[in-house]
């Protein structure tokens, strides 16, 4: 089955990588951005394959305006970070498929092999199970999840990972440590860490912002951890007599096997890491 996609906002960090990447598959792509020749229009006119590349805070409004030129043998998608509104939005403005998309990677990475590609159905399944084929065969791992407990899930995988590391950015500001300084005299954790805060921060922040504060189910999930940073402080600093051992007695066995599986993974991280950093630099 031949067919083209067209990318709405083609010209971001995202749109640019998938570009690529379906050209490499041999799918014929057309991208429209704010300064193209080619409109968001001409892409609902021309592509089977819809997929809207845009900021979280105006993806809505381009699936109100594109949505309505679709018909039924079109699919409507998006890449955006949370899946339970714009899946909701893009039902109800067009007829035709519709499938929300979430890649759980950045347009730093030099291939999909291995990574991880949310599926959110929406409606129909004709172009959905063909995008599916084309993940899948350059190496990606398709899995499907209801768009709302997506968006709980990345409340976890999403928000609190990035709270936590501006966190850590806001603790070192206001304790005066300078990372570049503090690293070398660091645990490899702490490198790494660190690299994580600088990496975040590198970026575009209102993305970060978005991914926090638009995500409804975030609010609940850092109140539980707020819940489990005061048991730590209270097992961990005041404890005289065992009780923290305890307390993290409870969580390993929680854990179970994954303990390990982390050990031993996390080990070839620091390892691939520290090789790569000990490179004397080229001449």
């Amino acid at each position: 089955m031949s067919f083209s996609i067209g990318i709405i906002g083609g010209k971001g960090a995202m749109g640019r990588w998938f570009e690529t990447f379906f050209s490499d598959a041999g799918i014929p792509v057309l991208i429209s951005d704010l300064d193209t020749e080619l409109t968001q229009q001409d892409i609902a006119k021309q592509c089977e394959i819809v997929v809207i590349s845009v900021p979280m805070n105006v993806a809505e409004k381009v699936a109100g305006e594109i949505g309505p030129m679709l018909g039924k043998d079109q699919l409507l998608t998006d890449f955006c970070s949370l899946k339970e509104d714009i899946v909701a939005h893009m039902m109800d403005s067009t007829n035709a498929q519709v499938l929300g998309m979430h890649p759980l990677f950045g347009p730093f990475m030099d291939s999909v092999q291995g990574q991880n590609m949310i599926f959110c159905p929406g409606r129909g399944t004709t172009w959905p199970d063909r995008l599916r084929q084309v993940f899948e065969s350059r190496g990606a791992i398709v899995r499907q999840m209801d768009s709302a407990d997506h968006d709980r899930n990345m409340a976890v995988f999403q928000g609190l990972t990035h709270i936590l590391s501006i966190c850590i950015g806001k603790t070192f500001q206001k304790m005066g440590m300078v990372p570049h300084e503090a690293i070398a005299y660091s645990t490899p954790v702490f490198r790494i860490n660190a690299d994580l805060v600088g990496r975040l921060f590198a970026q575009d922040l209102r993305l970060y912002a978005n991914l926090i504060g638009k995500n409804k189910y975030v609010g609940e999930v850092l109140e539980t951890f707020l819940s489990s940073l005061s048991e730590g402080q209270q097992h961990l600093l005041s404890d005289q007599d065992g009780g923290e051992i305890t307390f993290l007695e409870g969580i390993r066995d929680y854990l179970g096997e994954f303990c390990q599986d982390g050990l031993e993974e996390s080990n070839k991280f620091l390892n691939i890491f520290y090789s790569e950093t000990a490179k004397p630099p080229e001449s």
